[in-house]
Parts: structure tokens; sequence; C-alpha cells
């Protein structure tokens, strides 16, 4: 897969080098399984057409550039993870599109004639409600309606799971909630962080505790303690989150994990969050564990 990095306007290094493409549009946070949809969309179409599947995506979120007086935004999948994941999906192309203040004051037809036919794009992909232009005036209907006859316009229907649209603002809500067991529902998987060992901090019989330092633009789930699932070095192991705290632009994490015997001390490691544990009796590791706010209880 291709990278393209953009900044408006648009060089003419990078047009000079646009090909015909199959184009999915949408910030694609998460990657859920909505976004997968308008992908394999997408992607049919243009083996279809003989065509390059390419995804357009947006870096920073709308909302840092819009509403800079609140928070940054936190991610479900930070810039790099996306593409990984585009890249495992059969993406071709993807072009990364710097959203500033002078590309959100583009007119609707502006960013048509600058983004769409001026990448080449023969076929556009997205979902129903996406939106375009200042203030997002230009929608899936004026797209149509401006393509002139130089592209095709296909909109993806909203896709629910249990009368509720599956979108990325949904799983952010289940996580801010500690819900984390309902995000498959919506993810298509348990929803996944990376961060690296950076203190092995004691070492039991059938366990080692061990802070994880986590990118601070990651979207954290509610504290609290969490069953896990810690891959490291492809080996996969059950755990426990106990903590949970933010300094400055980095989350420490302290985890338990379960029959690893290795060092681990400045390893990278993947976390899955499968559920709340906080007031429950769980069967883990095969014996029983009491969860109380204060302590877990051995």
């Amino acid at each position: 897969m291709e990278t393209v990095y953009i900044q408006h306007p648009i060089s003419t290094a990078v047009s000079a080098k646009m090909e015909s493409c199959v184009l999915a549009l949408g910030f694609f946070d998460g990657i859920h399984t909505g976004h997968r949809e308008i992908i394999q969309t997408a992607k049919e179409i243009a083996r279809k057409k003989q065509l390059t599947l390419g995804v357009m995506t947006f870096y920073p979120h709308p909302k840092d550039v819009i509403c800079p007086d609140q928070a940054p935004m936190k991610y479900l999948t930070p810039l790099p993870i996306k593409e990984e994941r585009f890249r495992e999906l059969g993406v071709e192309k993807l072009f990364v599109v710097k959203f500033e203040p002078v590309f959100a004051s583009l007119s609707p037809e502006d960013f048509v004639n600058f983004y769409i036919k001026g990448l080449q794009c023969k076929h556009v992909v997205a979902g129903f409600d996406y939106h375009y232009g200042f203030k997002g005036s230009g929608n899936m209907r004026t797209l149509k309606s401006e393509s002139a006859g130089e592209f095709e316009v296909t909109a993806i229907q909203k896709i629910e799971h249990e009368e509720e649209k599956i979108s990325s603002t949904i799983i952010r809500h289940l996580l801010a909630a500690g819900n984390v067991e309902d995000v498959p529902n919506f993810l298509g998987d348990f929803y996944e962080i990376r961060g690296e060992v950076k203190e092995s901090l004691s070492y039991h019989t059938h366990f080692q505790f061990a802070k994880v330092f986590v990118d601070g633009t990651y979207r954290i789930p509610a504290p609290g303690i969490y069953k896990i699932e810690v891959e490291i070095e492809g080996q996969t192991y059950q755990g426990i989150c106990h903590q949970i705290t933010e300094t400055g632009n980095v989350y420490a994490i302290l985890i338990q994990i379960s029959y690893c015997f290795n060092l681990i001390r400045d390893q990278p490691l993947k976390i899955k969050w499968l559920q709340y544990l906080l007031g429950k009796k769980e069967e883990v590791y095969g014996a029983d564990h009491y969860f109380t706010k204060e302590k877990l209880v051995i």
C-alpha cells in the first residue's frame, strides 16, 4: 500500500502521479464493521472496473480544528494503526489529508474539483451521512449532482446492531462507560490498544505484574478493573488490568499477566479489553478472584 500525505493545495508532484481509482471516503476511526462495508464495496467496484482501490482519510480529527477550545481528540485507531488496518483490508493507495483551517474552509465544489476529480477518482463510495466542504454543507446527494458525469457515487446505507447505528461515536460511549464486552457488536472485535512494557514489577507462581505505557492519543476505557488479553511476541496470555492513570500525553496501565514467565521489560504488546470486572466475582486463571474498588483479593 502506498500512503500519500496531502496538504492543501495539492502539489503538482502529487497530482502528476495520480492514477484512476475508486475512492472510499471517511475519517474511519476504529475501522468498525460499517467502515469495512464501505471499503469492501469500494474494493469490489475497483476489481470489476480494474481500477486502483483508494481510501481518503483526514488527520487530525476535524473536531480539533473546528472546536480548538475543546480537549484534543482521542483515537480508537491512531494514524499508524489505521494505516496498518487499511493495508490488511487490501487498500492500494491511502490519501491522508491534513485537516487544517484552509482545508476546512473549502467549498463543496472545490473539494470535489481538487480532491475527487483532481485525484482521478472514477467512483466514490461513502456512508449515507457523509458530509464534506465548508461546515459540512456537501452531502452524498450534492456529490452526485456535482459529479457532472465524471465519476459515479455509491452511498452505503445505515448499518445497525439492535436498532443502534454502528458508529465510532457509539464505540467511544461504550468505552467511556466501561462496557467493553459490548464493543465487538459494533467494532467487529474486542477493542485493542498497543503499548510497551516499561516496568516488570513482580513475579508470582502463576503470573507477573507489569506497567505498560501507552500513547496518550489513544482512547482508553474508563478507569476500572478489566479482564484483558495480552499479546507479546506473538504469544497470547490472559490478564487483568488493575489501574489506568494518565500523565501528560502518556497512559500508565498496571496489568497482571497469567502464566507469562519471559522477561518482558521494553517489549511492545497489544491489549484487548474483554470484560469489566469491578465489583464482580469471576473465574480467572482457574481460581476465584474477587474485585472491589479498593483492591484485588486473590
